[in-house]
């Protein structure tokens, strides 16, 4: 019982491995939205409405991928779970191998939209209506919400960044404000103790 357990994480291992693959292209697409999100912020300080919507779309793309990304994983680990609990002799086992290559194909064209429709055919070609719900239920993407159309994504981002720029630069001007009273204490201090010196010089 134990080798025929051993025998099928064998088997499922290449699938773990590209859901791995796909949680560390979500991460590092991740990490590449920050420096989109500065160069946002600048061309919103400088009044760049071009730079600003073309920085504001490789975010949206970014963050298309990234779900896609984390989607496809979750689904494949549903996948996994599956093939890890049914018996060894199972003909259904047979199917891993051509989806795997399936996969890597879709992955090797490094468009998630393909990833993400060819994750589609497979759950459709080797597994029930039944099943297919399941995974999608497991992995929590049952429920996919109606898109917005990507210019109104940029839009929605580009406000949401804007509030946000402001309200920075309002906190900025703030700290500023605060920092030049204190710097005017100082002064008023420094011109006071002087004149104090001054006074107590010539008393004597």
């Amino acid at each position: 019982m134990e080798g025929s357990t051993e025998k099928k994480e064998n088997k499922t291992e290449d699938l773990k491995s590209v859901s791995d693959s796909l949680k560390m292209l979500a991460d590092e697409r991740e990490k590449e939205m920050e420096p989109e999100k500065l160069m946002v912020k600048n061309a919103i300080d400088k009044g760049n409405t071009k730079q600003i919507r073309i920085h504001a779309r490789n975010m949206v793309r970014m963050r298309q991928e990234v779900t896609n990304y984390r989607q496809i994983s979750k689904r494949l680990d549903s996948m996994v779970d599956y093939f890890d609990n049914v018996p060894e002799d199972s003909t259904v086992l047979s199917s891993i191998p051509l989806i795997i290559e399936s996969i890597d194909s879709a992955l090797a064209t490094g468009n998630s939209k393909k990833m993400l429709k060819t994750m589609d055919q497979i759950e459709t070609q080797f597994f029930t209506t039944e099943l297919v719900a399941k995974f999608k239920s497991l992995s929590g993407t049952e429920n996919t919400r109606i898109s917005l159309s990507e210019d109104e994504e940029i839009s929605s981002l580009i406000q949401k960044l804007t509030e946000e720029y402001n309200s920075q630069a309002t906190v900025e001007n703030e700290d500023k404000e605060v920092q030049k009273v204190n710097e005017d204490d100082v002064e008023v201090m420094i011109k006071t103790s002087s004149c104090f010196h001054i006074f107590a010089c010539w008393s004597h």
